[in-house]
């Protein structure tokens, strides 16, 4: 029994130091312009782009840093897309043209024109970085970026007014495009054929997002009285509705799956808050306050923090509470509870090695000495 109470000691300390990871306070910075009418993310959250009248700017999300400024084009930047290794900035403006920038040095790389030179209003780049999809009216265009920029796109048609937003599916095999009355279009990528034509409740698409698993495809819309649900579900596969999730009803800017698992999804947009939903039940699981702003985009990072940005120019960060919790013995949090979280305790007292008291044996005995230790 000597050894029990240091051992219920180095337990408390452990759980309470996870604890503060787990509630540690929210972040905010605000980007150094004011009229912000453009933001976007990165693929992995560590980048914001804010669009302005003076052109587009860069930011580290988790200092508020500026990576880079890009010179300000003719026409004001209507629309742009981050490539997934944050390499590549595509901006689109009102004369239908798509510059690609390089990222680190601000370079122009390359120039796109859109065939019918209406303005562009939505670009998605695909998760393998190789097809970049821009959105205007009508039309949706295919950019292959492993071949020549010199070639024409493919030509998606079937929308009757203007293309709101664009999505790729994870596995970058399908692409949804939104229309401003509340069209959304499911492509097969490879042979730009149409799979689905999907008629919503909402007047108006605003956001899209796939699950992580391809099998789903989720929209947010605009508000309108007579509508039960501004964010349904649907079967990216068949394209059948699954479900609406009820009481929903405030327009959705901004769609996200969040967490380990593809079973929780985010959403934000009219109102100071990102909402996080069970996707089987439908059921509110939890809400982030951001504010009195309302949330424009976010983002989920790796570390389960979310990343929010507002219209007003805020960047919020966020610990999320649907990360999956850490087994309190699980020190090091790979998943696993063995040798290797001894040795990272042992790491923190200047050893490598977890046999503290040079028995020749890693047992229980060496954990009452580091219990001993903290007591201390």
């Amino acid at each position: 029994m000597k050894g029990g109470r240091p051992l219920k000691r180095l337990r408390i300390l452990i759980a309470l130091s996870v604890s503060v990871l787990l509630l540690r306070s929210s972040f905010a910075w605000q980007v150094g312009e004011p009229a912000v009418h453009l933001l976007t993310f990165s693929a992995d959250g560590t980048r914001v782009a804010v669009g302005y009248r003076s052109g587009v700017t860069l930011y580290d999300t988790a200092t508020g840093g500026t990576v880079i400024r890009f010179p300000p084009t003719e026409h004001d930047v209507t629309a742009f897309a981050l490539a997934p290794d944050n390499r590549l900035l595509a901006t689109g403006d009102g004369s239908g043209t798509i510059r690609l920038s390089d990222t680190r040095t601000g370079e122009q790389s390359a120039v796109l024109r859109n065939p019918n030179a209406t303005p562009i209003v939505a670009l998605a780049f695909s998760p393998t970085g190789h097809m970049l999809a821009s959105g205007g009216f009508r039309e949706t265009y295919l950019w292959d970026l492993t071949q020549p920029l010199t070639a024409l796109p493919r030509v998606l048609r079937g929308h009757r007014d203007m293309v709101t937003t664009l999505a790729f599916s994870p596995d970058s095999q399908t692409l949804a495009s939104a229309g401003f009355h509340g069209t959304i279009l499911v492509w097969d990528v490879e042979t730009a054929r149409l799979r689905h034509n999907l008629s919503t409740d909402t007047d108006s698409v605003l956001s899209l997002t796939f699950s992580p698993d391809n099998q789903a495809l989720v929209s947010g819309g605009y508000w309108n009285p007579e509508v039960e649900s501004t964010l349904q579900v649907w079967d990216a596969v068949t394209g059948d509705l699954l479900t609406r999730f009820a009481n929903h009803t405030a327009p959705v800017f901004a769609l996200a799956f969040v967490g380990t698992h593809d079973l929780t999804l985010a959403s934000a947009g009219w109102g100071p808050a990102i909402r996080t939903w069970d996707l089987r039940t439908g059921e509110l699981e939890s809400i982030f306050e951001t504010g009195s702003e309302s949330v424009a985009t976010f983002t989920h990072l790796p570390d389960a923090t979310l990343a929010s940005a507002t219209f007003e120019g805020s960047v919020h960060l966020h610990r999320s509470q649907t990360a999956t919790p850490q087994n309190l013995w699980d020190v090091n949090a790979d998943g696993a509870v063995n040798l290797l979280d001894l040795i990272f305790v042992a790491s923190r007292f200047g050893t490598q090695s977890p046999d503290f008291n040079a028995d020749g044996i890693v047992n229980v005995l060496d954990l009452v000495l580091v219990a001993n230790q903290i007591g201390k």
